[in-house]
């Protein structure tokens, strides 16, 4: 029997937006997570730091099923922005 592949379904420009901003929000946030770590407690922390990055990754994927959902909404991406913004606003603070 000939079966034919399903279709995909066409992504809109705000959905694509949100993609690339989660794509650049998720790996600045753990560098600068294991970058956090280290300035607090030195090669601990820095240990500490990328096992917190690497929870947080595996965190994101099981709540979505995946790293970059279809349906991304505005409030998910922003809360890992506003995340990422208190992080580097943490290490500011630690490295002046």
């Amino acid at each position: 029997m000939n079966q034919q592949a399903p279709v995909p379904v066409p992504t809109t420009p705000s959905q694509d937006a949100l993609a690339a901003t989660l794509a650049a929000l998720m790996p600045l946030g753990g560098g600068l997570l294991v970058a956090l770590g280290y300035a607090w407690l030195d090669v601990f922390g820095l240990i500490l730091g990328l096992g917190g990055a690497i929870g947080w990754a595996f965190w994101w994927r099981n709540k979505h099923k995946t790293f970059f959902p279809k349906d991304l909404r505005g409030g998910s991406v922003g809360g890992i922005g506003a995340l990422v913004a208190l992080i580097v606003v943490l290490l500011f603070i630690s490295v002046s």
